[in-house]
Formats: C-alpha cells, sequence, structure tokens
C-alpha cells in the first residue's frame, strides 16, 4: 500500500470516528425539573461521537454560586479513577454549562467509551441546594467547511478538540522524535502539544489558506517555557519569527497582564482565553502537493506545536476581526472564525463571571470626583461615594494610634470620567515639623477564582501598586488608596495633621489625614505571623549562569525579608537556599530584622530528593553545620498534608530525625483528622480547618505536648484576635509567591495565583490587600498584649480582657463568617480604652 492512499484511509478513519451523527439537538429524559439527575444511559442508544456536546440549561436559585458535578461513566467505569467527574461553579441566576465529549479523559487516562456509556448523574456538592434544571441535551459540536485540515497534536490519549483530528507520536506525518506534554489547564486544543517536534509534512492541494498554528505551551505549577527565539518555516520559506531578550520577554510577556484591568468591562476571554497557546494567523498561497511545516528554535520548548489549522480562504468572507492582527491580516477564514468562536464559547460557559455589584446606583455625590474613607474594611465595589461635607466629616475623626505601631488608612477614589493621569499629592501626617513615615498603595482590577480551584472568576482589587505613579481613573469603577503609616517608638503623642490633595478633570478634591498618638509604645510580636516566601520563579530562566542565579536569588529573598519587616511582619518561612552557607545568610538576614523564631524550613527536605537516606544525611549535614551557628534553630517541615497510607514511612522517617538529633524540632502540616497519629512525631504542628481548627482543637494538639500553629485559615485579619482566642502559638499563610504558569492568568493552572507579595521582588513593589491586613492582624496582637499587660493594674482593662475573651468566637467556623468591621471594633474598644486611660498611667504601670 503506497504511504499517501494509507494517509488517506486514515484520514477518513479519524473522522468517521469523531464526526457527529447527530441531526441537532437531542434531548436527554429529566427525572424532575430540580438535581440531583440520574440518568441510565445503557437503555438509550443515541448517535453520539466525540465531536459532540452536552448542554445543561438550568437555574441557580441560590444568591451564592454553587458546585455543579457531573459524572460519567461507561461500561469499564468501576471507580472514581476510571469514570469522569467534571465540576463547574454556577453563578446565581441562569445557566448554560457546555461539555465536549471529545474531552471527555478518565484520569487513568483513558477516553470514555462514547457507544458503551452506563450511567449519567448530575448533582450537587457538599449538600448545597439544589438547581433547577430545565433541559439537558446532545447537541452538534463544531463541524468545520470541506476541504479544512485541523490537526490537535498530543498523546494519544488526550483530549481532542472538537472537530479536530488527532496527531500523535509515531504517525508517519510528524518529522522528528517529539515528546508529548499535557497540562492542567486550558481547553483541549491548547492543553496539549509536541514538544521537540522538528515539523509536520502534508499534502494540500492547491488554493490559498490561512495557517493558524497554537505555538505556546502553557506550563504548569510556578513553570512557564520561556523559547527566547523560535521561527517557523514552510516549505523551507521563513512565514513567522520571534526573539525576545530576557527582560523584554519578562516584562512584554510574563507580566503583560499587569497592565490589563478587568473593570469596567470584565471579558475573560479577551483578559485570557484568546492569548492561551498563542495562536499565530499567516496567509499561505499553495501550489499544490507537498506542504512541509519546520519549526526552528535551539531548545525543545522552541519546537512545540499544540494545534494546526490549514483554512480555506479564497477571500475574507467574516467580518470578525483577528484578535491582536496585524496589517495585512484583517478578517478571519470562515473555518479559524468557527474554530474562534467555539474555543470562546466553551471559555465562557466553563469561566463563569461570578455576578458582582458595581457601583452603588448614582447620587450627586457620584456625578463627581470623590474620595471618601474607608472605615470598616469593605469590598470598594460596596462603597458608596459620600458627598464632600460627609467625607470631611468623617476624615476629621482622629485616627489612634500609639508609639511603635503601624496602621492602615483607606479610601475610595469614585470619578465620574476617565483620567489617564490624575495629580494625587499626599502631605503625611505631622507634629511640630516631624511626619510619620507614610507609604502610599492603590489598587489595581484583575479577575481573580474565588475558590483556588473553582471554575468562578470574580473582579478584585487586591493586588496593591507602591506609589501613585501610573494611577488612573475609570468612570464608575472605585479605586482604592491605601496608606500605610508606621508611628516611630520615639513620637511625641498628640495630634499629627496631613491631607490629601486629588486633581482630576479639572475638579480638585482635599481631605485631612488626623491621627493622634498616644503617649504608649505597644510590646513587640510575641507570636510568629507570617507567609511562605519563595524567590521568584522566572530568576531560574533568566539568570546568565549559576554564580549569577545564586545572587540574584539571595538579593530577592533580601529585599522580600526587607519588606516584610518593614511592614512589621513578625513569621516567617523563607526561600531557603540547599546549602549551608545560603542557608546561613538568609537565617542571619531574617533575625537581624526581628522575625520571631523559628522560621518554618517548608521546602529543604522535599528538594533533597525522594530518597529518605539521601535526605536525612543531607539535613544532618546541614543541621549540624547550623547548631554551630549561633542562629535561632529551624523548624523544618517533615509533611505537608499527606495522604493517610504514607504515615507509616513518615513516622519511621521523623524518628530517625529525632534519633540523629534529639533537639531537632520537627514541624508537619495537618489537614484530616486521620493524622493525629503524626502529632507524636513533631514539636510544632500547622493545624487548618481541615484538621480542625477551633480552640479545642488547639487544645487538643497542646494534650500531645506539640505547639499549635494554624496555617491557611483564610481569613487574615483572624490571625490576630482569633488567634490570641485560641491559644495556638504561630500562623502562617501561603503563600507569598506562587505564580501558576502566567501571573496574571487565573485559568492556565490547577488553581489560582498567589501573590501575597506580587510576582517580582525588587523591581517592582506590588503586594496583596490581605498582607496589609495580616499586618494589622499582628497590630491587633500588640493591643491585645498591651491589655494584658494593664490588666495587671487597671481595672478597666481587666474588665475590657474579661469582656473580650467571653466575645470572642472559639469556634473557626463562626469567626470565619465575621464581617471585617468586628474585628476593626474590638481593636477600637482597646484604642478607646487607652486613650481614656492615659491621663492614669504612671511610670508603674504603663508600657510606655
Amino acid at each position: 500500500m503506497s504511504r499517501g492512499l494509507w494517509l488517506v484511509i486514515l484520514l477518513c478513519a479519524n473522522a468517521a470516528m469523531g464526526a457527529t451523527r447527530l441531526e441537532g439537538q437531542t434531548p436527554l429524559p429529566l427525572t424532575s425539573n430540580q438535581t440531583p439527575q440520574r440518568l441510565d444511559l445503557s437503555t438509550h442508544n443515541w448517535p453520539i461521537g466525540s465531536d459532540d456536546e452536552l448542554v445543561i440549561e438550568g437555574y441557580n436559585p441560590s444568591a451564592r454560586p454553587q458546585t455543579l458535578i457531573l459524572r460519567i461513566d461507561d461500561n469499564a467505569s468501576v471507580n472514581y479513577r476510571s469514570r469522569v467527574n467534571l465540576e463547574r461553579i454556577v453563578a446565581p441566576g441562569p445557566f448554560t454549562q457546555r461539555f465536549a465529549l471529545s474531552e471527555w479523559r478518565t484520569s487513568q487516562p483513558r477516553a470514555l467509551a462514547l457507544d458503551k456509556l452506563t450511567k449519567l448523574y448530575l448533582f450537587m456538592a457538599d449538600n448545597a441546594p439544589s438547581m433547577t434544571i430545565h433541559r439537558w441535551y446532545w447537541e452538534p459540536g463544531l463541524t468545520l467547511p470541506a476541504g479544512t485540515i485541523a490537526l490537535d497534536l498530543g498523546a494519544a490519549a488526550a483530549p481532542r478538540f472538537t472537530g479536530f483530528e488527532p496527531l500523535s507520536p509515531g504517525d508517519p506525518r510528524l518529522i522528528g522524535h517529539p515528546t508529548p506534554i499535557l497540562r492542567p489547564s486550558g481547553d483541549a486544543l491548547v492543553r496539549d502539544g509536541l514538544r521537540n517536534l522538528d515539523g509536520v509534512r502534508l499534502d494540500l492541494a492547491k488554493g490559498r489558506y490561512q495557517l493558524t498554528l497554537w505555538l505556546d505551551d502553557p506550563g504548569e505549577w510556578e513553570y512557564l517555557p520561556h523559547p527566547f527565539e523560535r521561527s517557523v518555516l514552510v516549505n523551507g520559506e521563513p512565514i513567522w519569527a520571534e526573539q525576545w531578550q530576557p527582560q523584554e520577554w519578562l516584562t512584554q510577556r510574563y507580566l503583560a497582564g499587569q497592565s490589563r484591568e478587568a473593570l469596567p468591562n470584565p471579558d475573560p476571554w479577551q483578559l485570557f482565553g484568546a492569548r492561551q497557546g498563542g495562536p499565530v494567523h499567516v496567509t499561505l498561497n499553495h501550489p499544490g502537493g507537498p506542504l512541509t511545516i519546520t519549526l526552528v528554535g535551539h531548545s525543545p520548548d522552541a519546537k512545540y506545536l499544540a494545534g494546526l489549522l490549514l483554512a480555506p480562504y479564497p477571500a475574507p468572507t467574516s467580518k470578525e476581526a483577528l484578535p491582536n492582527s496585524g496589517k495585512a491580516l484583517a478578517v478571519l477564514a470562515d473555518a479559524t472564525a468557527s474554530v474562534l468562536t467555539k474555543q470562546r464559547q466553551l471559555f465562557l460557559e466553563k469561566w463563569t463571571l461570578a455576578p458582582y455589584s458595581p457601583t452603588p446606583a448614582p447620587t450627586p455625590a457620584s456625578q463627581q470626583l470623590s474620595l471618601t474613607p474607608i472605615t470598616d474594611a469593605a469590598p470598594t465595589l460596596q462603597i458608596a461615594p459620600l458627598s464632600a461635607a460627609d467625607a470631611l466629616q468623617q476624615a476629621s475623626q482622629p485616627v489612634l494610634a500609639a508609639r511603635g505601631g503601624q496602621l492602615l488608612l483607606e479610601f475610595a477614589i469614585h470619578a465620574a470620567t476617565d483620567d489617564p493621569a490624575p495629580l494625587l499629592v499626599i502631605q503625611p501626617p505631622e507634629r511640630a515639623g516631624s511626619p510619620l513615615a507614610l507609604t502610599p498603595y492603590y489598587g489595581k482590577w484583575h479577575l481573580v477564582r474565588p475558590q483556588a480551584s473553582g471554575t468562578l472568576l470574580a473582579p478584585s482589587d487586591q493586588e496593591l501598586v507602591e506609589g501613585v505613579a501610573g494611577l488612573t481613573l475609570l468612570a464608575g469603577v472605585p479605586r482604592r488608596l491605601v496608606l500605610q503609616i508606621t508611628i516611630p517608638r520615639d513620637a511625641p503623642a498628640g495630634r499629627y495633621l496631613g491631607n490629601i490633595q486629588l486633581l482630576s478633570q479639572q475638579q480638585l478634591v482635599q481631605l485631612p489625614l488626623t491621627i493622634e498618638v498616644l503617649p504608649l509604645t505597644l510590646p513587640a510580636a510575641s507570636k510568629p505571623v507570617g507567609i511562605y516566601v519563595e524567590a521568584p520563579p522566572y530568576l531560574n530562566w533568566l539568570s546568565p549562569n549559576p554564580e549569577a542565579l545564586k545572587e540574584q536569588i539571595a538579593a530577592a529573598s533580601r529585599c522580600d525579608l526587607q519588606r516584610l519587616a518593614k511592614l512589621g511582619i513578625s513569621g516567617l518561612s523563607p526561600a531557603l537556599p540547599q546549602d549551608e552557607a545560603g542557608m546561613r545568610e538568609i537565617m542571619g538576614e531574617a533575625a537581624g530584622l526581628g522575625f520571631v523564631p523559628p522560621l518554618l524550613a517548608y521546602t529543604p527536605l522535599k528538594r533533597w530528593g525522594g530518597d529518605p537516606a539521601s535526605q536525612l544525611d543531607q539535613w544532618q549535614a546541614r543541621q549540624q553545620g547550623l547548631t554551630t551557628s549561633g542562629l535561632p534553630p529551624l523548624a523544618w517541615s517533615l509533611f505537608d498534608e499527606p495522604d493517610l497510607a504514607t504515615l507509616p514511612a513518615i513516622t519511621t522517617f521523623a524518628r530517625e530525625m529525632k534519633r540523629r538529633d534529639p533537639a531537632v524540632i520537627r514541624a508537619g502540616h495537618f489537614n484530616h483528622p486521620g493524622q493525629v497519629g503524626l502529632l507524636a512525631e513533631v514539636e510544632i504542628a500547622l493545624i487548618n480547618a481541615g484538621f480542625g481548627a477551633d480552640k479545642a482543637d488547639v487544645a487538643r494538639v497542646r494534650q500531645h505536648k506539640v505547639t499549635p500553629w494554624f496555617y491557611n485559615l483564610g481569613t487574615p485579619r483572624a490571625a490576630g484576635f482569633y488567634l490570641w482566642q485560641s491559644g495556638a502559638e504561630g500562623y502562617l499563610q501561603w503563600h507569598g509567591r506562587m505564580p501558576t504558569a502566567l501571573p496574571y492568568d487565573p485559568t492556565d493552572g490547577r488553581e489560582s495565583d498567589f501573590m501575597l507579595l506580587g510576582p517580582q521582588a525588587c523591581e517592582a513593589h506590588r503586594l496583596s490587600h490581605d498582607l496589609l491586613l495580616l499586618q494589622q492582624a499582628i497590630e491587633d496582637l500588640r493591643w491585645l498584649a498591651w491589655l494584658e499587660q494593664e490588666a495587671r493594674y487597671q481595672v478597666e482593662a481587666a474588665l475590657l480582657l474579661e469582656r473580650l475573651r467571653d466575645q470572642l468566637p472559639t469556634r473557626w467556623q463562626v469567626a470565619e463568617q465575621l464581617p471585617s468591621a468586628a474585628w476593626i471594633q474590638w481593636r477600637r474598644e482597646i484604642e478607646q480604652l487607652a486613650k481614656g486611660l492615659k491621663t492614669l498611667q504612671t511610670g508603674a504601670n504603663s508600657s510606655s
């Protein structure tokens, strides 16, 4: 059989296997008008193919987003891994959810046998309220025009994009020896592809075509492939090339999302989906015959291809403009437009935009520029603009502060018209010519995943930009302004006066800043409260040599530590190098900056390989060297939310570590009650809500003679009052810097990006609003410590202390639901008491 005839047979077989046989929408029976739905498919014989889709239409009557789960079994499904389980978060109100059958792969992985499906279940997660289901039905998927060649590259078992033919290793059309890649997110076209591919060889009829190549590997976890130079040839002629300098790639590719804001018109497809896979469009005039597409680059990542589309393009027929197109190509071929439209549909029906409340209804105050104090940490979109008189009255009330303390002043800016360059001038509060240190930040609007692994997107201005350079205003979109103020330990008591002036489009607003510094000094933080930190991952890709990389990572770590110390963050799991000298350097820096020991060594053990004996030897060598350094000891993280089956191996490892060094501090992360047996093997237990985070759970840990810490409770301000009430001894929040591939695309990984410190170190000071709230939780702890001191001498302080013990929740589920205003109010009660007591204080009973 000739090679050409073999290819024709292969193409026809694949086309028949994937082609739809449905004539249109084919309804499925409903057991009721609500979830759950259970359908036995073994008694039905619908003519569905892998190019078809399952569509579900319904209504979520809840006021909150809910998780909808679709389960599909075939005759080989016997457990969770052998069936398909798909979760979607559905916003309140009407919804449409679409599932491409070509993507139905089990986690084994295995494609479901669509002619042998047995069960279809639709149900809610976690006993959530039922949803109304109007109808569900099979629907034909994407059908492309005759003469189109559409190839989805990847492993044979990988998901396939509807309407595309799979192209896998071993196919004679492939040139070279490529390796398949499968990523956790993205549609079936872009999430998988072939790496180290030299090219694709096709036979093509004479004609004019629009060639689309999806050339970008979306990456995974903290890794994003970064080829700096690559090109594409067609029959030996260059048709596309890309070349980056490393810093240029960093700013224009990796950090491109910094400049894109989600509001006022959030469009997840334009913000994220349209860019995924890096589609490149080129027009070809082909004389007929062989067509060889060659990928050229100096690394396997530079020769990556996820998808290929050759669309007949006799003349422009679609009015849809090509995204990010150059002048040479104004419109799309019909097949190209159909593919991008289907990608957009699947993306938007998977990534639901959460309902959000825009700025409250227009009032006379909102028709002009306004600056509104935020007194209760409410979300920016919930802040209604105040009249100038009301804003002035609020801002004139003095904010109480103590020596050595830090506080936040927050405002919402509302503008009636856009302004790309407003003038913002801030005069720091001062007294007798001595100003207080003030750092301004403003919020940037991005779409984020409120649930780390969910499919819901919501506008958020959590990311704060330090300084006022680059501040813009948009009509109808409030801008949060945050002023972080540090009170020196030797600041004279009294009132400090400053002001804010904002000039935009010939309108001027002014507000006073009034700080009343009390004649007392707050105790230092006695418990470690802080974050997990890693160096920016891109440093590993951009550094020219190992020595330069080592120095850049060390400099980035020093920068992070200095920023955190300046903010008053007291606890830390630092970015520790693997070598002893590097560890000593970071530990010494942290000790000098005042971080409360012990520091948590979260990553070293896991980075010393998977062999326990080697890990122990590496640890012992470091431990012996660090012990003689005179630095505070590290707490070594042995495990992180372990599966129950691994508990015996962890126990053996932990006991051997203790045998080698009886003074070792071992730590572990507990997120399940079944892990309680490991309490005997650690000195510090970091617990979260999965294990149990109530005051009773903290006491349970103490009964094992183990020091309890919290981690990742999710409400930063609770790390103050609730930490104090529970009796836990520390708190760490994950994560200072953990981008999943691109740091400003929350849809490109298993989970969202976590960026308490921003994606960079010293190059650009950005941080999360949550980090400043964590800092305020530390301030809460310091005020509580002051209150405990005063309660030994002052009846009023003792009474307030007793009342707080009674009022503060002892169960995490209750504390988690408290509004931010509750934590703020408890702090204000202590501050007001301090103001009232100041005339009674003497040198004997004052902490000043």
